[in-house]
């Protein structure tokens, strides 16, 4: 988890990520202590499965919007290049597929594993560790 604010710059028609204060930065870490007994065990087995269905899930949502997007962009793009009437027009057309790279939203997964851990009898520690402009 980073604890700084992130703002975009547009550079080339790029949405680029700029970091907006100086100091540190911080991720979360967990450690996981599984429970002893046999059906504490078994438990965290249907977390791990619950954890991976979300995932799968996840991936697929930010796969179709890919996809979508790609879709749509072409759409767009190919409808300028029809229309336009002159070389100068052309060449304002763009093809915004590249902004089309949606990343699959794990973090409620992960959130929700944590809980279903926890609620089968491990211990989930979390501490917090600088990773960028550490002192």
């Amino acid at each position: 988890m980073i604890k700084r604010p992130l703002v975009s710059a547009i550079l080339f028609g790029v949405s680029i990520p700029l970091l907006t204060a100086c100091g540190p930065m911080y991720r979360t870490v967990y450690t996981y202590t599984p429970p002893s007994d046999l059906e504490g065990k078994r438990c965290l087995n249907q977390c791990l499965a619950m954890r991976e269905m979300c995932r799968s899930n996840a991936e697929g949502r930010a796969a179709q919007n890919r996809s979508n997007c790609q879709q749509s962009a072409m759409v767009s793009y190919t409808a300028c290049i029809s229309t336009a009437k002159s070389d100068a027009e052309r060449a304002k057309c763009t093809d915004s597929s590249y902004s089309c790279n949606e990343q699959a939203n794990t973090s409620q997964c992960d959130a929700d594993y944590r809980v279903c851990y926890s609620n089968c009898g491990g211990i989930v520690d979390s501490r917090e560790v600088c990773v960028s402009g550490c002192q």
